[in-house]
């Protein structure tokens, strides 16, 4: 046993290590993974700021692609005025919805489709700022949960300069400036993570209570009870049955919409949002035919991240629980048959977090580790590539 840098090093088999040692963390370990956390936030919330105000002022915007969206009728026009630069740019797509519902409740059909805890956040932080402001304000502290929530579940799995490297390349990921936009993708993967974090602690009831808010943030919450119930197996029964509190949320929230006499949620997604329940093969058949046929850039994109992101998930090497949660999220998404096919996924995905362990363990290679940084910023180049593509109307997340 060896002592280095407040660590103990313990030879042996890491749980989803590599196999040649464990780490423990002492606590100084804790403290400074949430200030990190919070540097890495400060600093990449102001950067989206003045981001999103530089494309604001130079991106004309299409009008066709703004009067898509069913919420725009009403839009007021872009402006260079304070309060567009800094919060009418973030008013995008799915966002308007969140702010609808969160201002008007589910009085429309299409609404239903957007589970509530997030508009409801809105809602209750939203008498002290305008709507959208607390509706990013919610994203960015739910990002700063999520990247120390990260470190939490980690550090006593990985070394810390792999887990420190993990939460880099989560925080530069293509796609991953949705976890600081209107949208509750960063909510969602806080509680996902620390969900996980608590049951690796032995504290089931929060474990379950951070799943049950998980399943009322989006449908696809519901994924973490897999790795739940694979961790609580292992322990007494009475820990397993807390775990039905998890897939309530969701539960509850489809029989509001019966009882309350809402359309059916699958009968929403085809008549109001082109999408439709399929097996995960068809869902993929459809895209190989689109891409021999009528390929277009977003969908190469997606496409290639789904097959880049299932090959990082075997690279990562983790825990039996973890992959089973990453292939439950995959199937899920591919369950959805949209058209254009596998819209969105490139989003869907920055919720597979063990991607990320398995990005960071590929650049361990010899060849590549002395590139690391080149390769996290070429990463975050092609992050801002996609967040102006979606300011801008041109891209749907």
């Amino acid at each position: 046993m060896a002592i280095d840098k407040g660590h103990v090093r313990v030879q042996g088999t890491a749980v989803g290590g590599t196999g040649n040692e464990a780490t423990i963390a002492s606590p100084p370990r804790g403290n400074r993974s949430w200030q990190r956390s919070l540097w890495l936030v400060l600093c990449l919330r102001l950067y989206y700021l003045v981001f999103a105000g530089v494309i604001a002022l130079v991106q004309p915007v299409k009008w066709q692609l703004v009067h898509s969206n069913a919420l725009t009728d009403n839009l007021p026009p872009p402006s260079p005025t304070i309060r567009y630069l800094l919060l009418g740019v973030w008013e995008r797509f799915d966002t308007l919805w969140y702010l609808h519902i969160s201002a008007h409740g589910y009085d429309r059909p299409e609404a239903v489709v957007f589970f509530p805890l997030y508009p409801t956040l809105i809602r209750a932080t939203s008498w002290f700022s305008p709507p959208v402001a607390a509706a990013l304000g919610i994203s960015t502290l739910a990002a700063f949960f999520l990247f120390w929530g990260f470190d939490e579940l980690l550090r006593t799995d990985l070394p810390p300069a792999l887990v420190d490297q993990t939460v880099l390349v989560c925080a530069v990921w293509p796609a991953s400036f949705i976890f600081f936009a209107a949208y509750p993708e960063s909510l969602l993967l806080a509680l996902i993570v620390w969900s996980l974090a608590m049951a690796r602690k032995e504290r089931w009831l929060a474990a379950a209570l951070l799943g049950f808010a998980a399943s009322i943030t989006k449908a696809t919450g519901l994924v973490v009870g897999v790795p739940l119930l694979v961790m609580a197996l292992r322990r007494p029964r009475k820990t397993a049955l807390l775990l039905v509190l998890v897939p309530l949320g969701s539960a509850l929230f489809l029989g509001w919409q019966h009882g309350g006499g809402h359309f059916v949620l699958s009968s929403v997604y085809a008549n109001y949002w082109r999408t439709s329940t399929a097996p995960p093969w068809i869902t993929l058949l459809t895209a190989l035919s689109s891409l021999l046929h009528h390929p277009t850039p977003i969908l190469v994109l997606n496409f290639a991240f789904l097959l880049t992101d299932c090959f990082l998930v075997v690279r990562s090497r983790l825990s039996i629980e973890y992959l089973l949660y990453s292939a439950a999220a995959v199937l899920l998404f591919l369950c959805k048959e949209t058209i254009p096919p596998l819209q969105s996924m490139m989003r869907y995905l920055v919720i597979v977090f063990p991607v990320f362990v398995g990005a960071v363990r590929l650049l361990q290679h010899p060849r590549l580790q002395p590139r690391f940084g080149i390769v996290c910023m070429a990463l975050f180049i092609m992050n801002c590539g996609l967040m102006w593509l979606f300011l801008g109307w041109s891209l749907v997340l």
